[in-house]
Protein backbone atom coordinates (compact mmCIF):
# COMPACT_ATOMS: atom_id res chain seq x y z
CA UNK A 1 0.00 0.00 0.00
CA UNK A 2 1.24 3.46 -0.81
CA UNK A 3 0.08 7.07 -0.73
CA UNK A 4 -2.05 8.19 -3.63
CA UNK A 5 -0.09 9.09 -6.74
CA UNK A 6 1.38 12.57 -6.35
CA UNK A 7 1.42 15.22 -9.03
CA UNK A 8 4.61 15.90 -10.95
CA UNK A 9 7.20 17.05 -8.46
CA UNK A 10 10.91 17.30 -7.73
CA UNK A 11 12.62 16.40 -4.45
CA UNK A 12 14.41 19.44 -2.98
CA UNK A 13 14.80 18.70 0.76
CA UNK A 14 15.63 15.63 2.85
CA UNK A 15 15.11 15.35 6.59
CA UNK A 16 16.14 12.13 8.23
CA UNK A 17 15.53 11.24 11.84
CA UNK A 18 16.93 7.96 13.07
CA UNK A 19 16.29 6.68 16.60
CA UNK A 20 17.84 3.75 18.45
CA UNK A 21 17.08 2.22 21.85
CA UNK A 22 19.61 0.25 23.89
CA UNK A 23 19.45 -1.66 27.17
CA UNK A 24 22.57 -1.15 29.24
CA UNK A 25 24.31 -3.71 31.42
CA UNK A 26 23.32 -1.65 34.49
CA UNK A 27 19.62 -2.03 33.58
CA UNK A 28 19.09 1.53 32.37
CA UNK A 29 18.31 2.42 28.77
CA UNK A 30 20.09 4.70 26.30
CA UNK A 31 17.89 6.30 23.68
CA UNK A 32 19.69 8.02 20.82
CA UNK A 33 18.48 10.07 17.88
CA UNK A 34 20.16 11.67 14.90
CA UNK A 35 18.67 14.41 12.71
CA UNK A 36 20.06 15.47 9.34
CA UNK A 37 18.74 18.00 6.84
CA UNK A 38 20.13 18.31 3.34
CA UNK A 39 19.18 19.81 0.00
CA UNK A 40 19.25 18.17 -3.41
CA UNK A 41 21.17 21.12 -4.84
CA UNK A 42 24.21 23.25 -3.97
CA UNK A 43 23.48 26.50 -2.12
CA UNK A 44 25.48 29.40 -0.67
CA UNK A 45 25.86 29.85 3.08
CA UNK A 46 27.26 32.92 4.83
CA UNK A 47 28.77 30.60 7.44
CA UNK A 48 29.94 27.62 5.39
CA UNK A 49 30.53 28.95 1.88
CA UNK A 50 29.01 26.73 -0.78
CA UNK A 51 27.09 23.81 0.72
CA UNK A 52 27.12 20.89 -1.71
CA UNK A 53 23.97 18.93 -2.47
CA UNK A 54 23.23 16.04 -0.11
CA UNK A 55 25.61 17.48 2.52
CA UNK A 56 23.88 17.82 5.90
CA UNK A 57 23.60 21.45 6.96
CA UNK A 58 21.72 20.38 10.08
CA UNK A 59 23.29 17.39 11.83
CA UNK A 60 22.46 16.84 15.48
CA UNK A 61 22.81 13.84 17.78
CA UNK A 62 21.19 13.35 21.18
CA UNK A 63 21.24 10.65 23.84
CA UNK A 64 19.21 10.32 26.99
CA UNK A 65 19.67 7.65 29.62
CA UNK A 66 16.43 6.66 31.34
CA UNK A 67 15.56 4.16 34.02
CA UNK A 68 12.78 1.62 33.58
CA UNK A 69 10.30 4.17 34.94
CA UNK A 70 11.23 6.60 32.12
CA UNK A 71 13.00 9.11 34.35
CA UNK A 72 15.91 10.86 32.62
CA UNK A 73 19.17 10.08 34.42
CA UNK A 74 21.59 11.62 31.92
CA UNK A 75 21.39 13.64 28.69
CA UNK A 76 23.87 14.59 25.98
CA UNK A 77 23.50 16.52 22.72
CA UNK A 78 25.87 17.69 20.04
CA UNK A 79 25.50 19.83 16.95
CA UNK A 80 27.85 18.49 14.32
CA UNK A 81 26.66 20.92 11.68
CA UNK A 82 24.35 23.90 11.80
CA UNK A 83 23.78 26.83 9.49
CA UNK A 84 25.21 29.40 11.94
CA UNK A 85 28.36 29.62 14.05
CA UNK A 86 26.31 29.79 17.26
CA UNK A 87 24.33 26.59 16.55
CA UNK A 88 26.55 24.24 18.63
CA UNK A 89 25.82 26.38 21.69
CA UNK A 90 22.15 25.29 21.46
CA UNK A 91 23.12 21.81 22.68
CA UNK A 92 24.64 23.05 25.93
CA UNK A 93 21.41 23.09 27.95
CA UNK A 94 20.35 19.52 27.08
CA UNK A 95 21.44 18.27 30.51
CA UNK A 96 18.52 20.27 31.90
CA UNK A 97 16.37 17.26 30.99
CA UNK A 98 17.92 15.23 33.81
CA UNK A 99 15.33 14.42 36.45
CA UNK A 100 12.16 14.74 34.38
CA UNK A 101 10.00 11.78 33.44
CA UNK A 102 8.77 10.86 29.99
CA UNK A 103 4.99 10.81 30.12
CA UNK A 104 2.08 13.25 30.14
CA UNK A 105 3.41 16.82 29.97
CA UNK A 106 6.77 15.75 28.50
CA UNK A 107 6.71 18.22 25.60
CA UNK A 108 5.81 21.12 27.85
CA UNK A 109 8.55 20.29 30.39
CA UNK A 110 11.10 19.85 27.59
CA UNK A 111 10.20 23.21 26.08
CA UNK A 112 10.53 24.91 29.47
CA UNK A 113 13.96 23.38 30.10
CA UNK A 114 15.71 23.38 26.72
CA UNK A 115 13.53 25.27 24.24
CA UNK A 116 13.37 28.89 23.24
CA UNK A 117 16.18 31.41 22.80
CA UNK A 118 18.85 29.41 24.64
CA UNK A 119 18.16 26.11 22.89
CA UNK A 120 18.10 24.53 19.45
CA UNK A 121 14.80 23.94 17.68
CA UNK A 122 16.09 20.79 15.99
CA UNK A 123 17.44 19.24 19.19
CA UNK A 124 14.20 20.11 20.97
CA UNK A 125 12.23 18.47 18.13
CA UNK A 126 14.19 15.24 18.62
CA UNK A 127 12.80 14.84 22.15
CA UNK A 128 9.43 13.75 20.71
CA UNK A 129 10.84 10.81 18.75
CA UNK A 130 13.21 9.86 21.58
CA UNK A 131 10.26 9.72 24.00
CA UNK A 132 8.29 7.34 21.80
CA UNK A 133 11.45 5.34 21.12
CA UNK A 134 11.96 5.03 24.89
CA UNK A 135 8.42 3.63 25.29
CA UNK A 136 9.01 1.14 22.46
CA UNK A 137 12.43 0.13 23.78
CA UNK A 138 11.47 -0.35 27.41
CA UNK A 139 8.06 -1.88 26.76
CA UNK A 140 9.52 -4.27 24.22
CA UNK A 141 12.38 -5.26 26.50
CA UNK A 142 10.05 -5.91 29.44
CA UNK A 143 7.81 -8.05 27.23
CA UNK A 144 10.79 -9.91 25.73
CA UNK A 145 12.26 -10.71 29.13
CA UNK A 146 8.91 -11.85 30.50
CA UNK A 147 8.39 -14.15 27.48
CA UNK A 148 11.76 -15.69 28.23
CA UNK A 149 10.91 -16.05 31.92
CA UNK A 150 13.58 -13.55 32.93
CA UNK A 151 12.96 -11.20 35.84
CA UNK A 152 16.25 -9.37 35.33
CA UNK A 153 16.81 -5.75 36.32
CA UNK A 154 13.60 -5.59 38.38
CA UNK A 155 11.75 -4.27 35.34
CA UNK A 156 8.27 -2.97 36.17
CA UNK A 157 4.98 -4.46 35.04
CA UNK A 158 3.61 -3.00 31.84
CA UNK A 159 0.12 -1.64 32.26
CA UNK A 160 -0.75 -0.73 28.68
CA UNK A 161 -4.34 -0.02 29.66
CA UNK A 162 -3.26 2.84 31.94
CA UNK A 163 -0.13 3.99 30.09
CA UNK A 164 -1.63 4.07 26.61
CA UNK A 165 -5.31 4.77 27.27
CA UNK A 166 -6.65 7.20 24.64
CA UNK A 167 -3.17 7.75 23.20
CA UNK A 168 -4.33 6.61 19.75
CA UNK A 169 -7.23 4.90 17.99
CA UNK A 170 -6.00 1.41 18.96
CA UNK A 171 -6.13 2.29 22.67
CA UNK A 172 -9.24 4.49 22.48
CA UNK A 173 -11.76 3.86 25.24
CA UNK A 174 -14.50 4.54 22.70
CA UNK A 175 -13.31 1.75 20.38
CA UNK A 176 -12.55 -0.83 23.07
CA UNK A 177 -15.89 -1.02 24.82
Amino acid sequence: MNLQNPRDRKLVHNRNIHCMGYIRKDGDFDIEAVLTDSKTYDFPSDTHGMVKKDTPYHHMKVRITVDSNLRVKDAHAITISGPYQICPKGAENFKNLIGIKIGPGWKRRVQERIGGPSGCTHITELTGPIATTAYQTIGGEISRQRRRGIEANNLPEINQENNLKNSCIAYSEANNK
